[in-house]
């Protein structure tokens, strides 16, 4: 099991970040983030599925996988784990990860709790579980901001070598897709390429085997 107990970003001063995304609701703006991340030469990203959404839109789970991203869990349902028992959090776990293999044949590791809600119970629970739990260092609060400058401020600024930036492929928050084109462009602009979850880690467990930074 590896080291840290929760990922937030990857120390690093290569100018490598992670973009994430969260699906729980929705297909029109799932597919369309897909098209979108195509069209601006995206290849790498780290998608979080809900084991639910992905039952009931297995189609876009597939073409999520069959464009080469990377498939982590979100948990069955989209619920504070906090407020449930142990028994409940390993059932739901359990539920994600069988629902989302059904559908595209990736096993996960990858987990976010949804909302990103936890407390120490939780991520020993999680870890009993085998689960590499993933957070951030970049909130780009496009599920709750509607002004699209202010999603960018909000992302751009604040990503540094090793960052995950967290954004929704949700529907109805098509914010989402209009303020994405501009982040990558800027952050391209200021050097930036964009890898996924396992690449950070990846990277962070090869510069530990050598004694060295990354």
């Amino acid at each position: 099991m590896d080291s840290w107990p929760v990922l937030y970003r990857v120390d690093t001063k290569k100018k490598v970040v992670a973009l994430t995304f969260d699906v729980a609701n929705g297909r029109r703006v799932p597919l369309r983030m897909l098209s979108l991340l195509q069209e601006h030469g995206i290849h790498k990203a780290t998608f979080f599925l809900t084991g639910i959404w992905t039952e009931m839109h297995p189609q876009v789970a597939r073409k999520i996988r069959e464009k080469g991203f990377e498939i982590g869990s979100h948990g069955y349902r989209h619920q504070d784990y906090r407020r449930q028992n142990n028994a409940w959090i390993e059932h739901e776990v359990k539920k994600a990860g069988k629902a989302i293999f059904k559908e595209t044949g990736v096993r996960t590791r990858l987990f976010r709790p949804p909302g990103g809600d936890m407390n120490p119970r939780v991520v020993r629970k999680l870890r009993t579980l085998d689960q590499l739990i993933v957070h951030w260092d970049v909130d780009s609060l496009d599920w709750k901001l509607t002004d699209i400058y202010k999603i960018v401020k909000r992302v751009v600024p604040h990503a540094r070598g090793g960052s995950i930036l967290l954004l929704h492929a949700c529907d109805p928050w098509y914010q989402s897709l209009t303020a994405l084109p501009v982040i990558l462009k800027k952050l391209r602009k200021k050097g930036f390429h964009f890898v996924t979850v396992s690449e950070l880690m990846r990277m962070q467990r090869q510069a530990q085997a050598v004694g060295g930074s990354l």
